[in-house]
């Protein structure tokens, strides 16, 4: 009998450190040990670490943001702003909601999510990640997709558990679609890593289809990372819910970037403040601060009207990032107007290069929805 293939590694090796949206940490642990690794609070997430479902690509960031457009008509390029006494009934009455009115009417709505009690801070997300797949002499583009469910000790003193499932892969685009089904709709393809120059490295062999249900847990304190400090669920609780004292608190953590960090202070800052909002779970009034933060920040635009993959909508933000090894890459937020929760975030390529060569403009890399995030003292299942 042949050996299985290692295929949390095959996926690893195939995920490029670069393609990940801003401020996508890896779950607490892998499920396949019992140590934690830090979830870093970077730009872009490390290949290594990925969920245990087996075929997941490392959960990352976000949401499919659509213009939401529920008439059929052609979307708007934004949100409407209100008109005084009634709805807008001219063009003169209705514009986009620019940055910083979606990013303050976020954080005035986050100042008032009270934070629950409980043992536990428990996250539940459903993730996806874009792979360049081959059958034969086919190559084709598929999204793998996982869903998991995290169980934050809030004391450290508890054990931290993950629930996580691969959900199996899936063609991206109807020609996707047709490329897989010519192949045989193959139940197992081959993924390579991409390399700087836009070709693909020596394939290992995926499964495309779903798997159960696993569970791990970790003893670990030191969930996350600012910068080169790790710091614990009970440090997240601890920032302060100031906007201006938020900017301190995490500059104090900037160490010159590099790597998978930007080196510019400013663009590191809006980095960390994303993952703030829509990856690391902290209290209403720190997550306004991290909005407001964002507000007084260099290279972010509006989305206006927008839709999660789940369909839930909201308002958008995005920035761009770019470099030679990955070209320039769209990051997304989509916000719920009425909660100030971010439902999800997803990245997508703009002008591809490098180890996004082969994609088109617009292509998706990779999203995450955020399905809930509560605190209970209910005991995590097994």
């Amino acid at each position: 009998m042949k050996n299985r293939p290692d295929v949390m590694k095959s996926l690893a090796d195939a995920r490029p450190a670069r393609l990940d949206p801003p401020g996508t940490a890896p779950l607490p642990f892998a499920l396949t040990d019992v140590k934690a690794p830090v979830r870093r609070v970077r730009r872009l997430r490390a290949a290594a670490l990925i969920p245990a479902g087996g075929l997941a690509v490392a959960a990352v960031a976000a949401v499919a943001v659509v213009a939401a457009n529920p008439g059929g008509s052609a979307p708007t390029p934004g949100g409407s702003a209100p008109t005084p006494g009634g709805s807008a009934t001219s063009a003169e009455a209705v514009r986009p909601l620019t940055a910083p009115e979606i990013l303050l009417a976020a954080a005035e709505r986050s100042s008032k999510d009270a934070s629950g009690t409980g043992r536990y801070l428990v996250v539940r997300a459903e993730s996806g990640s874009v792979l360049t797949v081959s059958s034969g002499t086919s190559t084709y583009e598929m999204t793998t997709r996982s869903s998991d469910e995290t169980w934050l000790s809030r004391s450290g003193t508890e054990p931290t558990r993950v629930i996580s499932q691969n959900l199996g892969m899936t063609p991206l685009t109807p020609s996707d679609a047709a490329a897989w089904r010519a192949a045989g709709s193959p139940e197992q393809v081959m993924v390579g890593k991409p390399l700087p120059t836009g070709e693909f490295g020596p394939g290992s062999p995926i499964s495309t289809t779903a798997g159960p249900r696993r569970s791990s847990s970790s003893e670990g304190a030191n969930t996350y990372a600012f910068g080169t400090t790790n710091i614990s669920v009970r440090d997240l609780e601890k920032l302060p819910a100031d906007p201006a004292a938020l900017r301190t608190a995490l500059l104090r953590h900037f160490d010159g970037g590099g790597g998978d960090l930007p080196t510019d202070r400013e663009q590191w800052l809006l980095s960390v403040a994303s993952s703030l909002i829509a990856d690391i779970p902290v209290s209403g009034p720190v997550r306004a601060a991290a909005f407001r933060l964002i507000a007084t920040l260099p290279g972010v635009r509006s989305l206006g009207d927008v839709a999660d993959q789940r369909g839930r909508p909201g308002q958008g933000f995005a920035f761009t990032s770019g470099s030679a090894a990955t070209g320039s890459i769209e990051h997304r937020f989509v916000v719920d107007a009425a909660t100030g929760r971010a439902l999800g975030e997803e990245s997508r390529v703009l002008r591809p290069a490098g180890t996004t060569a082969r994609l088109e403009p617009g292509s998706l890399l990779s999203y995450n929805v955020v399905l809930e995030q509560k605190t209970t003292d209910e005991t995590p299942p097994n």
